[in-house]
């Protein structure tokens, strides 16, 4: 009996280590908790997420953190939100910048564009229109998706941005009823 726990040891020291996950630098989806913000300055905690069409019924198995800035793995993401469901990342949504994209499309490869698409986003009579175009990775359950606007946005306001978000479909599948659109307006209209 005296032996066997240094037996367990040792076997279990020679176990392969166990796959690391998909995400960006630490932020890994299914592994990453909260609590392990700690370790990176600058990350606050966003308003409770209420359910689509709703005031105030909460998503309460929902957790949102931002930060505006953080330097990982030799880049710098801006506007960096990491969404948590029941205490695991589970949704990365950040800008794509163009170190970004070089970065993740020298890991990755180029993945599957979709051509632009036009919208009427803005109530003016169609004459300000919204260009959508998006590039998308599959692996397994995991989705990530680099969706471009430029033209007109609901408000009427031009608008140019470039947002980025990674994500597990299962769990996107059970909190499709929360409002994370403000992560990105046009992330469920191109998945």
């Amino acid at each position: 009996m005296k032996y066997l726990l240094p037996f367990l040891f040792l076997c279990w020291s020679r176990l392969p280590a166990q796959p690391t996950g998909t995400g960006l630098g630490p932020f890994v989806l299914g592994l990453t908790t909260p609590d392990s913000l700690r370790r990176f300055p600058g990350f606050q905690e966003q308003e409770l997420v209420v359910v689509k069409g709703t005031l105030a019924l909460p998503c309460t198995a929902i957790r949102v953190f931002k930060a505006d800035t953080v330097q990982i793995t030799g880049l710098l993401l801006s506007n960096l939100f990491l969404v948590f469901y029941e205490n695991r990342l589970f949704r990365i949504t950040v800008d794509y910048s163009e170190s970004l994209q070089q970065n993740f499309v020298r890991q990755r490869g180029n993945g599957k564009a979709k051509p632009p698409e036009r919208f009427s986003a803005c109530d003016d009579a169609g004459n300000k229109p919204l260009m959508l175009s998006s590039e998308r990775w599959q692996d397994g359950d995991t989705i990530a998706l680099a969706v471009y606007a430029a033209g007109f946005n609901a408000h009427c306001r031009p608008e140019k941005t470039a947002r980025f978000t990674l994500a597990r479909q299962p769990v996107l599948a059970i909190t499709s009823e929360c409002d994370l659109d403000h992560l990105d307006p046009y992330f469920d209209a191109l998945r």
